[in-house]
């Protein structure tokens, strides 16, 4: 099924004002926490992911950590850390390179006019304007809930890019296992790009997400448990503590 681009408001960006700076939320809650291991096709760690909600009076952060395996370091890690607010007075989103390079990119509404705005800062702590738009679209993380939850199983829709820079459409659609019963609710979400390029695979297990992949050919995000996360983690930095 192929739906027009999505225009309910629970899916796409408010712009109203742009969240202002502020202090952490002290009231916020952890309420939920999902850690995975990142594997290569032959069973090789590549490295960890984490998943987080936190939910507070000012509204709800989403967060995704990605932290790379380095091959020819071992013991220094690589990483990319994404983080959206969203709050009644508007939303943000950060996203913040760890190793080379530095780079943050962060995207909010305008105040005045309406517009998404996104800036980049880079490692000499430059910054510049990288993209003004006057459109609707939607937020990675915030996305990837609609899809949980099952409040969007198909379409197309804009949503911001953190990586390009920029507001791409995607198209959206949901697998379900076939010749069997299907009691947990398991299905799997793609992601896709105009180009046909993967931009996110989802396997969820009713509400959990089981597992994910960043793009066509990459490592898989397997769900484990903060026991085995931390076991892992602790064998992968061995003597030395790990770079960040």
């Amino acid at each position: 099924m192929r739906l027009a681009f999505l225009c309910a408001a629970a899916c796409c960006l408010p712009a109203p004002r742009a969240v202002t700076a502020g202090g952490p939320d002290n009231a916020s809650r952890e309420v939920r926490v999902e850690q995975f291991v990142l594997e290569e096709a032959d069973g090789s760690l590549a490295g960890f992911a984490l998943w987080r909600r936190r939910e507070g009076t000012r509204g709800i952060q989403l967060e995704r950590e990605l932290r790379f395996r380095s091959v020819d370091e071992p013991g220094v890690e690589t990483g990319l850390f994404l983080v959206e607010c969203l709050e009644r007075t508007g939303s943000r989103l950060v996203q913040r390179e760890v190793g080379s390079g530095g780079r943050a990119v962060m995207a909010e509404w305008a105040q005045v006019g309406g517009a998404l705005r996104a800036f980049e800062w880079g490692p000499c702590g430059t910054k510049q304007e990288v993209l003004a738009v006057e459109e609707s679209a939607a937020l990675p993380l915030y996305l990837t809930e609609l899809a949980r939850t099952g409040q969007f199983a198909a379409g197309r829709i804009g949503c911001f890019d953190p990586q390009s820079r920029a507001v791409v459409e995607l198209d959206v659609q949901t697998d379900y296992p076939t010749g069997a019963s299907n009691p947990n609710g398991t299905r799997t979400v793609e992601l896709r790009r105009a180009d046909g390029t993967l931009f996110l695979e989802m396997l969820f297990t009713g509400v959990e997400l089981s597992g994910f992949r960043l793009q066509d050919g990459g490592p898989w995000a397997r769900r484990v448990t903060d026991e085995e996360a931390r076991g892992l983690q602790l064998n992968e930095a061995g003597p030395s503590t790990a770079r960040r």
